[in-house]
């Protein structure tokens, strides 16, 4: 689970700002919306609900995030955009730090990046409250193993011998020591580092504007819980779908789709042909100059009748809450940080407020987070969140975008925290000017009565 998130220097951001998912010991409401955080007494919480006026900064937090994992991946810090409104900030070093939880144990990793190179890279434990360094690089390149570590982890030496290997070897001023790590083959990556590996490359899940899950036909093919479970949800919500269906066809292959997928395999992470996610091709497996075509559609159920539409002819909220529906059924022993930028585009408020309650309290304990940006005042409510889990993006007077969580505000607790919101109180709101003088600058013509018009008189 992800504890907290620092970022300074990228893009609006220009001092640090911290996402901190530490539920205050103040609020005593929605207990299922907390996971304890190992033996340390302190709770994580399982959502996080930012708001802002566009251009506020809230989609650059969600970038800070996505470029952080991207570095850790393999990407190239030329996607690094320090802040500009201060010339100087170009000579200063951007930073990103992730503090999570993996199993019992809080690590905490953070690197600088400056000028396209990294300077600076660290990962540490928690012990007995205080950090223990685990490795640190420096700005040549250099790795140092802190032998201190290994006793926090005794039974896992394969960990240490992976990392004093890499470490005798120097990195390249663009590439990241765990990136290094992320290179070699799970089994001798050990035990401690594969898990942090896969905390960053398969719980980290971010989610752009308008996703779609390439691999949604698969899913709902061979589980039928998960496909029972998204016509049901589907159905809730109020879509008119009663059941979801996978049509598959047969048909000879064109020369162009044959020779493409012969090349590159059925197994691929996108749908060469288009990832809408509602439609596929694929080589037949004993004859490949034929494909399959599936493609799925939704049943409705009428006073004539049961019919079927194909999926793509479905609204576009209905299409998007599909490819979303994932981050509500994953297995409860499996931990996730679903991240979406913009989760109430083209869904319906109150849709919204399904989608964020049924995360937040469904299999009370699961490790699972959901962080979302929205402009979606309805969704500020105590009855469906805790204070904490609110948070508030705004510009300061130098441009800076600074963060703020709704706990931070002396509120009483019937508060109607919306229309609070909307009247200015926590900020985070676009501050409209006067729009007179626009209207002057469209020149438009004075409205004048049609001359007949004016000249008859009444019957």
């Amino acid at each position: 689970m992800l504890i907290s998130f620092s970022v300074a220097n990228f893009r609006s951001f220009g001092d640090e700002v911290t996402l901190n998912l530490v539920a205050s010991n103040k609020l005593a409401d929605h207990e299922a919306h907390r996971v304890a955080i190992g033996e340390t007494g302190k709770y994580a919480l399982r959502a996080a609900v930012l708001y802002g006026a566009n251009a506020a900064g809230k989609s650059n937090l969600i970038k800070a995030i996505g470029v952080a994992q991207q570095l850790i991946q393999g990407g190239r810090p030329s996607s690094v955009v320090p802040f500009r409104f201060q010339p100087e900030m170009a000579k200063k070093p951007s930073s990103f730090e992730f503090r999570f939880l993996i199993g019992d144990r809080v690590f905490i990793y953070g690197f600088d990046v400056i000028q396209n190179n990294f300077i600076a890279e660290w990962l540490a434990v928690m012990k007995g409250g205080e950090e223990v360094t685990i490795f640190e690089r420096d700005s040549d390149g250099n790795a140092i193993i802190n032998t201190a570590a290994r006793k926090i982890f005794p039974e896992d030496s394969q960990t240490f011998s992976t990392l004093d290997a890499l470490g005798a070897l120097q990195l390249r001023n663009d590439q990241l020591f765990l990136n290094r790590a992320i290179e070699l083959p799970a089994s001798i990556q050990g035990p401690m580092l594969r898990a942090i590996i896969r905390w960053f490359t398969a719980e980290l899940v971010l989610l752009p504007i308008n996703y779609r899950t390439c691999d949604i036909l698969d899913r709902l093919r061979n589980d039928s819980t998960f496909k029972a479970f998204c016509a049901g949800f589907l159905n809730a919500v109020g879509t008119g779908i009663g059941e979801l269906f996978i049509d598959e066809s047969e048909r000879e292959g064109r020369e162009h789709e044959c020779k493409f997928l012969a090349e590159y395999g059925n197994q691929l992470p996108f749908n060469p042909f288009g990832c809408e996610g509602d439609s596929d091709i694929r080589l037949k497996p004993d004859n490949p100059t034929r494909v399959i075509v599936r493609q799925l559609l939704a049943y409705h159920a009428s006073k004539s009748g049961k019919y079927a539409l194909p999926f793509s002819e479905e609204s576009d909220g209905t299409q998007s809450l599909l490819h979303l529906l994932p981050a509500l059924s994953s297995p409860p022993e499996e931990s996730r940080v679903i991240v979406i930028d913009e989760l109430d585009r083209s869904l319906h408020p109150l849709i919204c407020w399904e989608f964020i309650r049924f995360f937040s309290e469904s299999c009370p304990g699961a490790r699972r987070q959901l962080i979302v940006t929205t402009h979606e005042a309805h969704l500020l409510d105590h009855e469906l969140l805790r204070r904490d889990e609110y948070w508030f993006v705004e510009k300061d007077s130098t441009q800076q975008s600074q963060l703020v969580s709704l706990s931070d505000f002396n509120i009483r607790r019937d508060l109607q925290v919306r229309k609070g919101y909307l009247a200015g109180r926590f900020g985070a709101i676009p501050m409209i000017g006067g729009m007179h003088d626009l209207e002057q600058l469209l020149e438009c013509a004075a409205h004048e009565e049609p001359e007949d018009a004016a000249k008859a008189s009444p019957a």
